[in-house]
């Protein structure tokens, strides 16, 4: 279902994440943990494809498709997304 192979992730002209591998199967879920600061945001946000995120080497599939170059709307469309821990209160 999602592949990630070989992945390095640049954020402003500095590498952030290097050599990173991960499957995910179908029916599966995993969860990450970690300390601050040790790139877990920076995965996720990677997988989504948002901006300021260089993907300088790697792949990123998903269901098959190689998205690694994709924008963010187009990784949407295919069922990828996100959800923030502390979502913003909407007044009204």
């Amino acid at each position: 279902m999602l592949d990630i192979s070989d992945l390095h992730v640049e954020v402003d002209g500095t590498e952030k994440l290097h050599d990173i591998n991960l499957h995910i199967g179908q029916g599966e879920t995993h969860i990450l943990m970690g300390p601050n600061g040790s790139g877990k945001s920076t995965l996720l946000k990677a997988i989504m494809g948002f901006g300021g995120y260089t993907i300088t080497s790697g792949s990123i599939v998903f269901k098959g498709t190689d998205i690694t170059g994709m924008p963010v709307h187009e990784r949407a469309h295919l069922g990828i997304g996100m959800m923030f821990q502390h979502p913003p209160a909407l007044s009204g």
